[in-house]
């Protein structure tokens, strides 16, 4: 079956300007007033607060990929400057997620290519030919503890630290980053404030980077997945054999931002998140894409694959690459 052209899909990337702005206020009220209420309360209404505010940043965070996307708030110079800042605070500079996800985008589906902006998808000559301590650092970046320890490992080393040790000019944002949360750090160590300070930002923006970060993973890394070598002409859109459907309720999609939609959105990146549940209702082709029912046991699934076989055109698990 055919999937519709860019073409087709141009009237879903019009923007409700409205929409987008009951978006933006409603998901940025419901993180300040959690993360305030978790840092400001005691007991366990605090740590339920605190829950709640790293749910809600995981929003937040959607709707900051959809402006760097040109999704949302496209031409709003304040918008830019809003974004800019909650890249900072979510530890995401706007120059490095740009540049990762954009390459991510155009490579999405290549097996070779999912070493920048996405988790590493090796062949197994591949494996065979590496070193150990390569083959142990393939093995943490894919473990789910890597997830676990995501602000530290994922947005902290992967998105801040690296990048501006690489190109400390072209990523001075990260400095930015870096700057702020030491010296919120700082301010919480000088006025006796350690535990606000866990309950109100550090632990919400670990919650929060713990489910981007799996969620990320299991979206092109699941157990019927097919990678490809190269695309099968330029500007091809990655098949949707390469991006998962994840299958959960309405409430979840709505409070995650559709982020389940993400073939969708990989075929077309401009759709803002809030429309693309009708491109799934119109376009029923879109209903070909790999679903994945987001359970425990399925993630973990999702986690014990390896080493992309071409031979067999498919994922080897860490149990079959042992056995082999």
């Amino acid at each position: 079956m055919q999937l519709p052209s860019r073409k087709d899909l141009k009237p879903y990337a019009q923007e409700d300007v409205r929409r987008s702005m009951i978006e933006l206020s409603v998901t940025l009220t419901l993180t300040v007033s959690t993360m305030v209420l978790a840092a400001c309360l005691d007991g366990p209404v605090a740590y339920l607060m605190t829950l709640l505010a790293g749910l809600a940043t995981t929003r937040l965070f959607v709707l900051f990929h959809d402006h760097v996307h040109g999704a949302f708030f496209r031409k709003a110079r304040w918008a830019k400057r809003l974004f800019w800042c909650l890249g900072v605070l979510m530890l995401t500079p706007v120059s490095v997620w740009r540049q990762s996800h954009t390459y991510h985008h155009r490579r999405t589906g290549l097996h070779r290519s999912a070493q920048i902006g996405s988790f590493p998808v090796w062949t197994v000559p591949r494996w065979r030919r590496s070193t150990l301590l390569q083959k142990l650092t393939y093995r943490w970046i894919r473990h789910p503890l890597n997830a676990f320890m995501g602000l530290f490992t994922v947005f902290g080393i992967g998105m801040v630290m690296a990048p501006l040790l690489r190109h400390p000019r072209a990523h001075w944002d990260a400095a930015v980053a870096v700057v702020f949360h030491a010296a919120v750090l700082a301010l919480a160590l000088s006025v006796d404030a350690l535990g606000p300070w866990c309950r109100g930002l550090l632990l919400p923006l670990a919650i929060a980077a713990f489910i981007g970060s799996v969620l990320f993973f299991v979206q092109h890394n699941f157990p019927t997945v097919l990678y490809q070598k190269q695309r099968l002409g330029r500007g091809t859109p990655a098949p949707v054999t390469c991006s998962s459907q994840l299958d959960w309720p309405t409430w979840a999609h709505v409070c995650l931002g559709n982020i389940g939609y993400h073939a969708i959105h990989h075929h077309h990146e401009a759709i803002p998140f809030y429309r693309l549940p009708e491109v799934w209702r119109d376009f029923p082709e879109f209903q070909q894409t790999p679903r994945l029912v987001p359970t425990p046991r399925a993630l973990m699934g999702c986690y014990k694959l390896a080493l992309w076989d071409e031979d067999l055109q498919r994922m080897l698990t860490w149990k079959e690459l042992r056995a082999a």
